[in-house]
């Protein structure tokens, strides 16, 4: 049967009270300028599940002219009969001084077997407030600080890897417009992967959960600019799904 894949779930329980923890506003003993982090690339993927292939997936990060950043990201998965294509886009800029990413409109889209989702917002920075665009509505969102969108977060992930971090924490909007947070936690470093793409050394990432029904792990290679080449994801045990990287340009 058809499996569906996103981008960003899982848990892990945190570890070690003595990791340096790192939130989206705290960014002040960064080892990597966020400029040097941010560097325009198209990362392509291989999704499988066991030995089988599902489909394909990519990450394309530019820049214009302007200095607004767009991040897309798609994953396209057949199986049999059913399919499930879920793509995102997120426009935003980059803060050099708080070494962060600010949100200025997110879309997600997803088509397939089943019910097609999709979800618009944009975010009103001077007024910190994050609108509904489809329906015109302000959504219910704290947004005092830091705030991402489902997307942009995991290139703020790799950023605050490249600082040295070690425990993360983001606050965001998701793709059904809901305010959340995401944790994650430094697992392990200089993992050797086989990747479609190549022998990789990769820093492994998991995200934390307050149960362990469904777990996502990621995995980033700083000989890469941290970029993320490996993700996967279980369900009460069970691999659901693979990404791993077949080509990166940058």
């Amino acid at each position: 049967m058809k499996r569906t894949v996103s981008w960003l779930v899982s848990s892990v329980l945190v570890g070690s009270m003595t990791m340096s923890y790192a939130n989206a506003d705290n960014h002040q003993n960064a080892e990597q300028p966020i400029e040097q982090s941010m560097k325009p690339y198209q990362a392509d993927y291989l999704i499988t599940r066991g030995d089988s292939e599902y489909g394909e997936g990519y990450r394309y990060l530019e820049v214009s002219p302007e200095d607004e950043w767009q991040l897309r990201t798609k994953s396209d998965i057949s199986w049999f009969i059913l399919s499930d294509t879920r793509e995102a886009r997120s426009v935003f800029i980059v803060d050099e001084k708080n070494s962060r990413l600010e949100p200025r409109e997110f879309i997600y889209m997803r088509t397939g077997t089943g019910s097609d989702k999709s979800f618009h917002g944009e975010f009103i920075a001077d007024e910190k407030k994050v609108r509904n665009v489809d329906t015109g509505r302000m959504l219910e969102v704290n947004w005092e600080d830091a705030l991402f969108d489902e997307a942009n977060v995991t290139e703020q992930l790799r950023v605050d890897l490249a600082n040295g971090s070690e425990v993360f924490e983001y606050r965001l909007v998701d793709e059904k417009g809901n305010e959340d947070e995401y944790r994650f936690e430094v697992l392990a470093r200089d993992q050797q992967l086989s990747l479609p793409y190549g022998e990789v050394k990769a820093i492994k990432v998991g995200r934390i959960r307050d149960n362990n029904r469904r777990q996502t792990f990621f995995w980033f290679a700083p000989e890469l600019n941290y970029v993320m080449v490996k993700m996967q994801q279980f369900k009460e045990g069970d691999e659901q799904a693979t990404m791993s990287l077949k080509s990166l340009s940058m």
